[in-house]
């Protein structure tokens, strides 16, 4: 309890220097609805998106608030739709629970391209916003910001240090990584996150693909004990915090500025560092709790990296049938999370 409050005073502390000095005067106090499905002691409902709305607040002088539902509307492939239906206010939706709709900006899952949440994040919102923009993938919605998790590492119940050892295991993934697991020869199980203590529980998942924020937010260090790291993240997930278009068509311009500056880039980093320092809680305890680590690299990463490397090819493919460039794409991507990482 103490590193987690440790970590959200730090993060707090951070966010709200995006709002001090703050002096327009706000007319009217307008309060917003936030729906959650991550669970309550989950750090992004419990640290991370309080920080974020703390600043909103803080930048509003007081008169923009949002309020966090305090039990989910819908499940989380339902999350874009109440907020186009307008059902919400505001959510984050993770675009690969909802395949078709999203592909281009799933470019940020891709394996080995992300050294953290903080990095990732601002170069998925400043690649996209620059090559796609908004009005195409997400012309239901208004995007206030994008973020990614921290590198996605393989969390399991006997070591996993090789293709070998990988053979056959029965590994929770989300919706991007049921072809990636195939290809690895594991035998993906597909489900939501929230679904991932009771899979390895019951024996239906014998581990998980997952950051390592999920050993305390999803409890996984009472169930898991061998924890292989991948440089730059087997996967990584992109969320979009979006808002009823109208809803905001509704705020008044200061509030609009608020959002807007508040989000963007400046929303990735914040968001990003949570998660960022949410994987590093988790890590600790995962240490704490004699966890036995490993870290794919040299030739045995390169036999990981021709298995999957057929995912670039088909997201360059889909980008293509798009009208794009999708090689081109990948390469700017590439060149945007360096640029973030220096």
């Amino acid at each position: 309890m103490k590193r987690i409050t440790l970590m959200k005073t730090s993060l707090a502390a951070g966010v709200l220097a995006f709002g001090l000095g703050a002096t327009a005067a706000f007319a009217e106090t307008v309060t917003l609805r936030m729906s959650t499905w991550l669970p309550p002691k989950h750090h992004h409902t419990a640290t991370t998106l309080p920080a974020w709305i703390a600043a909103v607040e803080e930048a509003s002088g007081g008169t923009l608030k949002i309020k966090i539902d305090p039990a989910p509307i819908a499940k989380p492939p339902g999350q874009y739709d109440i907020v186009r239906d307008g059902a919400a206010d505001m959510s984050y939706h993770v675009v690969a629970y909802t395949p078709g709709p999203f592909e281009i900006l799933r470019g940020a899952e891709l394996p080995f391209l992300s050294p953290s949440a903080e990095v990732g994040s601002q170069a998925a919102y400043d690649w996209y916003d620059r090559n796609i923009g908004f009005d195409k993938e997400f012309k239901d919605v208004k995007i206030i910001t994008i973020f990614v998790h921290g590198p996605g590492a393989i969390h399991s119940k006997k070591p996993i240090n090789s293709l070998e050892d990988l053979a056959g295991v029965k590994l929770r993934v989300g919706g991007g990584g049921v072809r990636m697991g195939e290809a690895l020869g594991a035998t993906p199980v597909a489900l939501p996150a929230t679904q991932a203590y009771e899979a390895i529980q019951k024996g239906v998942a014998d581990g998980a693909m997952f950051p390592f924020e999920s050993i305390g937010g999803f409890r996984l260090g009472e169930l898991v004990n061998y924890h292989l790291e991948i440089p730059g993240g087997l996967y990584t997930t992109p969320f979009a915090v979006m808002m009823n278009p109208a809803k905001f068509d509704a705020l008044s311009d200061e509030h609009k500025k608020v959002l807007t500056d508040l989000g963007g880039v400046a929303g990735a980093k914040i968001f990003g560092k949570g998660w960022d320092d949410a994987d590093a809680v988790g890590r600790k305890l995962a240490e704490e709790q004699d966890g036995v680590f490993s870290k794919l690299e040299g030739e045995e990463l390169q036999r990981w990296d021709e298995k999957i490397a057929f995912m670039n090819d088909a997201w360059i493919e889909k980008a293509n049938a798009a009208g794009l460039d999708g090689a081109a794409l990948l390469e700017d991507l590439k060149a945007t999370v360096a640029k973030y990482a220096n």
